[in-house]
């Protein structure tokens, strides 16, 4: 495991050769501002980037349409969706689908027992999300605008404050910021497993090509 680096990180997403992040940072004038920053892993170079550029790369085609139509385009978590739509979804539960236009087709609130659900995978049209304060995962489907079903309970042991999921090798991968640790449930069978254990809180795993990182409290990793 290697330490890339550490920052105050509002967003950070895979692209084809790495990935792109967005974090605070002070000017020399003393004021907070959103920097944007991309990480180029077949030649281990970072490089601040315009903000155009981010978006382009987190939106892909119409990018700066989508911003537009979102207004928070950092804090929001992207995943793409059958039809060439795009779902974001933010901390709170809000979740915005949005067309191939750019145009915003429905917001709604996504939680389970009240509390917010984060950070979703994509699975055609249906969204698996974290429930962090539920102790939960969910399957919730757009079409219908509904939770289709849950794994975890906040009186259950399996998850312990997730909040964040991805999907590869027909598994999803699930970080416990509370358990310190990446557990993942394979789809064949729904059996949960431990797959990494650190010594402090993961907030979020994801691949690019055949590497592997994680955001820790103390920073980025190649795993």
């Amino acid at each position: 495991m290697q330490k890339l680096f550490n920052a105050d990180l509002l967003d950070i997403m895979p692209v084809e050769r790495g990935f792109v992040y967005a974090c605070r940072e002070t000017t020399p004038q003393g004021e907070e501002a959103v920097a944007f920053y991309i990480y180029n892993q077949e030649i281990d170079i970072f490089e601040k980037i315009p903000v155009l550029t981010y978006i382009n790369a987190k939106f892909g085609e119409n990018g700066t349409v989508i911003a537009r139509t979102l207004g928070d385009f950092v804090t929001c978590s992207i995943v793409s969706l059958t039809g060439n739509t795009i779902a974001a979804a933010y901390s709170d539960g809000t979740l915005k689908i949005i067309g191939s236009n750019g145009e915003m087709i429905e917001e709604s609130k996504v939680e389970y027992l009240g509390n917010p659900a984060c950070s979703p995978s994509a699975n055609g049209m249906d969204l698996w999300f974290a429930v962090p304060d539920s102790n939960a995962i969910i399957n919730y489907s757009v079409k219908h605008d509904r939770i289709e079903f849950r794994i975890g309970s906040p009186k259950e042991k399996a998850f312990c404050h997730p909040v964040d999921v991805s999907v590869y090798d027909n598994k999803l991968f699930i970080c416990n910021a509370n358990s310190y640790k990446i557990r993942t449930i394979d789809f064949s069978n729904y059996n949960v497993a431990d797959y990494c254990i650190f010594n402090e809180p993961v907030s979020k795993y994801f691949r690019v090509k055949d590497i592997e990182y994680a955001v820790l409290r103390s920073g980025v990793y190649s795993l």
